[in-house]
């Protein structure tokens, strides 16, 4: 794949004056390519007016032929993750550390960065941007947002370096270098939606934790969610809580809720808050309603351990692994071998009361999840 080595200097040199008259100084936190993706190290490299000079400079003494892995000087990939603060990011950005690091070693890549916007998405459009200007090879996105970024994933793409989107998308663009790894979120949600209204009989009371106001995956999970519902007229939303797919939010927030409710069924969460529900209902000295398990180590080890006798449950989860996926991705695309269509379905994790014993030591942080490889990704969503 070729780089329009004249396109793509005049949109370096349009974005250094642009980001001259910006108020962010767009300074980002990145890992260093031996971390494990959570640890993060300052790195202010094309940020700044004189900086992205130097990466206007840089571009001019650039190949234009993309690098392959047969030439030993491998790939430049850079990763934009929306937010990592909580575990599944976390683990999201492991797995796609330990992609580039068995790529790295072969030769495949040779310089894998991550960054974090830390939910801002003029920081993430900004990122976009930066890793233009430093000559990445391809981006990857967990998109903040399905509208916010397309100007940055048009301009990165007319440079010749394609953009593939996990986790959090689908974003609006119909770029032909823009590439969607996307999870069926509504069929997640409706499936834990309406095993929670099964087990409570099809009517009666629940909560809806949500995750950030304004993601789109928090958007198309709260689309399954209703949809669920429609099979439910006896079913009530007392109240929907959006928790940032943290614990501890998720805790304080329900704090607040949970003494204005008489009774409380059920539980349909997203992630990242379910052992946090325990927590709550616990501490507010009531019944323990029927909570839709996320798969982190947390519930599940609380599940399969502490649970009442009897309790029975659904966990889902979106796959962290697609970090992995990501990479994986990434480097078919620049290898050009590889018939890769712009939109791929990525399975999500389901864990069931007769499964739950196998995670009943797993570490606290972790996602229990199904892991794959990169002939699984060449076989399964390349098709």
């Amino acid at each position: 794949m070729k780089r329009n080595k004249v396109l793509a200097l005049l949109l370096s040199a349009a974005m250094v004056f642009g980001m001259t008259g910006c108020g962010n100084s767009g300074t980002d936190d990145k890992t260093g390519n031996t971390n494990s993706g959570n640890e993060q190290q300052e790195d202010n490299s094309g940020t700044g007016t004189g900086d992205s000079q130097e990466g206007v400079q840089d571009s001019e003494n650039k190949d234009d032929d993309k690098k392959d892995s047969s030439s030993g000087a491998g790939y430049k990939i850079g990763l934009t993750n929306s937010f990592n603060g909580n575990s599944y990011r976390q683990q999201m950005e492991a797995y796609a550390q330990e992609a580039a690091d068995e790529l790295k070693a072969a030769g495949e890549i040779s310089e894998f960065t991550i960054v974090e916007a830390n939910n801002d998405a003029s920081k993430q459009v900004q990122q976009i941007q930066n890793f233009v200007l430093e000559g990445m090879d391809a981006i990857i996105i967990d998109p903040i947002s399905a509208t916010a970024l397309t100007g940055a994933i048009q301009e990165a793409t007319s440079a010749g370096i394609p953009c593939i989107i996990i986790n959090d998308g689908p974003v609006e663009s119909d770029e032909e270098l823009c590439y969607q790894i996307n999870f069926d979120t509504i069929d997640q949600m409706m499936t834990l939606t309406e095993y929670v209204c099964e087990a409570i009989g099809g009517k009666g009371t629940i909560i809806e934790l949500r995750g950030t106001a304004g993601a789109e995956f928090d958007n198309i999970a709260h689309e399954g969610v209703l949809k669920a519902l429609e099979k439910y007229p006896d079913i009530k939303v007392a109240a929907e809580v959006y928790t940032d797919w943290t614990g501890s939010k998720a805790q304080s927030e329900l704090a607040s809720v949970l003494p204005t409710l008489d009774k409380v069924d059920g539980i349909v969460t997203q992630g990242g808050d379910s052992y946090a529900a325990v927590q709550a209902f616990e501490a507010a000295n009531m019944e323990l309603p029927v909570i839709g398990g996320d798969n982190r180590g947390y519930f599940l080890k609380w599940w399969a351990n502490e649970a009442p006798e009897g309790y029975d449950t659904l966990s889902v989860s979106s796959n962290p692994w697609d970090g992995a996926t990501g990479v994986y991705v990434a480097c078919d695309i620049l290898s050009g071998e590889y018939d890769i269509p712009n939109e791929m379905i990525h399975p999500f994790a389901v864990v069931e009361k007769d499964q739950v014993q196998e995670y009943k030591d797993m570490d606290d942080e972790a996602i229990g999840t199904p892991t794959f490889d990169r002939e699984w990704v060449r076989e399964n969503l390349y098709k």
